[in-house]
């Protein structure tokens, strides 16, 4: 799978302001809202939240990977959002985060989940991805490096 396909523009947010990590979970369900996605963002906020509990899905390296699934959706969506001040998220390895990858799926979809959850991080351990994409403020800029990202990989 390729990620940069599925990673809608209008799911891409940039310089993020957020008070928290619950703050930017919200933020990010109510753009699945605003792009039409999803008509209660509640509910997929509370689906996110909940999946937070279980475990951080803060992977380290400056990057969270929030995702869940709705039977609202079609098929899947991505969002990336970078935010304006890195946040805690209680990651695995101690670090703030700066970019957030939020994926949603269709409740029947956990396949599509399980195959975004290995690109984002097959592109994660690319060392400089969080920095990089932290720098950005253009939605096409964020797409063509996690497109440069994963032909890099691609071609190793």
């Amino acid at each position: 799978m390729k990620l940069f396909q599925h990673i809608r523009k209008d799911l891409i947010i940039t310089d993020l302001k957020a008070k928290n990590k619950t703050d930017a979970l919200r933020q990010m369900a109510l753009a699945f809202k605003d792009a039409g996605l999803v008509q209660n963002e509640k509910k997929l906020f509370k689906g996110i939240l909940a999946r937070e509990e279980v475990m951080s899905t803060g992977i380290g390296g400056g990057l969270a990977v929030a995702h869940a699934s709705s039977p609202e959706m079609q098929d899947m969506a991505i969002g990336v959002t970078i935010l304006s001040q890195e946040l805690d998220f209680q990651s695995l390895d101690q670090r703030p985060v700066k970019v957030i990858f939020m994926i949603v799926v269709n409740d029947q979809k956990n396949d599509l989940k399980l195959k975004a959850l290995a690109a984002v991080s097959r592109i994660a351990r690319h060392a400089s991805l969080a920095k990089r994409l932290g720098l950005i403020s253009d939605s096409n800029k964020v797409l063509s490096i996690i497109q440069e990202i994963e032909g890099q990989i691609a071609h190793h």
